[in-house]
């Protein structure tokens, strides 16, 4: 997108840069080489379809808006926005989040509403300083337990009709759904905590009853080996009588 080079302003003082209703259908390439000054990015009401790679050489990036587009994927360099606090893409197309979310430590608000997601990645429970997550009206299916551990003060689950967990009258209630997702994780850890003992007391049972065999197997051995001494012993006390009486028949002669 050379031919808009010109237009596309530098970040202020504050790193801040807008670049709304534009009718963009992708950023300007000179955009991704802002990496070192650029903090606040908005691109919201555009057309734009797709996210490079590239997005993740704004390594300085603390919040990024792209609502109001027809974005469909999110790239998984995300991962490398160490820094990232907000991710704002409401109103796209987006069907799937990377687990390279997970890698944004520093996400605190993450609006994905309004758009085609159908399932949330467990590493979302990595973000542990999420504090916001909207996503209603998706189709959403379900919700990874593990975020019942994070310290989130809003969601919104709204209009996601295959969701079960949740309860449909629920589903903008943040205290309730984090009250479920606790429990549920809760419940999970326990059920996790039972089976993983059980696993130990069946590895422990085989390991004895292995231990059985080999014990039994000893004993056998041990056994033929005293048998074996026996034999033996009785075979040198039979050489040893015989040669006493013979040496005696000899002294007497």
């Amino acid at each position: 997108m050379e031919e808009f080079e010109d237009l596309v302003p530098q970040p202020d003082d504050e790193g801040r840069m807008e670049l709304t209703y534009r009718a963009w259908t992708e950023v300007d390439d000179v955009v991704w080489t802002m990496g070192r000054t650029l903090i606040f990015l908005d691109l919201s009401f555009n057309s734009i379809k797709n996210l490079p790679e590239d997005l993740g050489d704004l390594y300085q990036l603390k919040e990024i808006n792209i609502a109001c587009n027809h974005v469909e994927n999110i790239p998984v360099s995300i991962g490398k926005l160490i820094k990232l606090q907000l991710f704002k893409a409401n109103g796209n197309k987006i069907n799937e989040i990377p687990d390279e979310i997970g890698k944004c430590k520093s996400l605190k608000h993450l609006h994905l509403n309004e758009n085609k997601i159908k399932g949330i990645p467990e590493t979302l429970s990595h973000c542990t300083r999420l504090e916001t997550l909207l996503l209603q009206n998706n189709d959403v299916e379900s919700i990874p337990h593990e975020v019942g551990t994070l310290p989130i003060k809003h969601i919104d689950l709204a209009n996601n009709n295959k969701l079960e967990i949740i309860p449909k009258p629920m589903r903008s209630n943040s205290e309730i759904i984090m009250w479920i997702l606790k429990e549920n994780h809760e419940n999970y850890t326990k059920l996790e905590l039972v089976e993983r003992t059980n696993m130990d007391m069946l590895k422990l049972l085989r390991e004895s009853k292995d231990g059985i065999v080999e014990i039994k197997k000893e004993i056998a051995s041990k056994q033929q080996k005293r048998q074996d001494l026996l034999i033996e012993h009785s075979q040198l006390w039979g050489y040893f009588t015989a040669k006493a009486v013979l040496k005696k028949a000899c002294t007497i002669s």
